[in-house]
């Protein structure tokens, strides 16, 4: 009997030590193409952001390239016991003025047509209501030696965090889609639809797949790695700039 706890605590460590690497691996990635890409569109940034002229999206395009960064670097050098709720509150902070973003061009696209901005609105602020709840009820995974990582400890609805970005997502696509498709097939279209058409469609291809991936391992994973693509929120800060910066290009 005494054997057998002794191995069964050894592979526990020995799972909770790979779940730690893999999360800590994840991360450096997703930071990576984040730092990467702040300094190969500096240049553009400098001469479109901060020479530009200046409105609310440029004031949340700074806040969405530097807030998530910032809140990312303090967590490296905090305690994860205090600061794992912080840099879970930060990155949802980033990715949901993202989706602020989003709703200010759905806004701009269908100023006449208020049933489809009251959907985008309704969708968005069940996502902020969702994250605040699960962030509020969430806490850092038990043991000391596992990855500084949040659980939610609400069964099957901390998906929510996952499909609610996805539904939202998929709407505001569809609007773009049918915006820019329409015109597009008139011939009407400019550089600008043009551009955001594409940029919508390839931010949607890879913000879906996170969101997917990650809707299926908060169900289905085990405890170490459920949350481990959220890691990937980087990835829509890093779309979200280069959309912007594109548009104010053609613009």
């Amino acid at each position: 009997m005494a054997h057998s706890l002794v191995k069964d605590t050894i592979q526990t460590i020995g799972q909770e030590y790979a779940d730690t690497r893999i999360t800590i691996y994840v991360g450096i990635v997703g930071f990576t193409i984040l730092v990467w890409d702040h300094l190969i569109t500096s240049g553009d940034e400098i001469e479109f952001i901060w020479k530009g002229r200046k409105g609310i999206l440029v004031y949340l395009f700074l806040l969405n390239r530097y807030l998530t960064p910032l809140g990312f670097i303090i967590n490296l050098v905090g305690d994860c016991q205090h600061f794992v709720r912080y840099e879970g509150a930060m990155t949802a902070i980033g990715i949901e003025v993202v989706g602020l973003m989003m709703l200010i061009r759905v806004i701009a696209m269908y100023r006449h047509q208020r049933a489809a901005v009251v959907v985008a609105v309704f969708l968005l602020l069940a996502w902020i209501v969702v994250t605040a709840w699960l962030l509020s009820h969430g806490a850092r995974m038990f043991s000391p030696s596992s990855p500084c990582t949040m659980v939610f400890n609400s069964g099957t609805i901390a998906s929510a965090s996952a499909w609610l970005p996805l539904l939202y997502d998929t709407y505001v696509f569809g609007l773009t889609f049918y915006r820019a498709f329409s015109t597009i097939r008139n011939k009407e279209a400019g550089h600008v639809i043009r551009t955001l058409f594409a940029d919508g469609l390839l931010y949607y291809s890879v913000i879906c797949t996170v969101n997917l991936v990650l809707t299926i391992m908060i169900i289905r994973a085990q405890e170490g790695v459920k949350n481990i693509t959220a890691q990937y929120a980087h990835l829509r800060v890093t779309m979200m700039s280069r959309i912007t910066l594109n548009l104010r290009k053609e613009a």
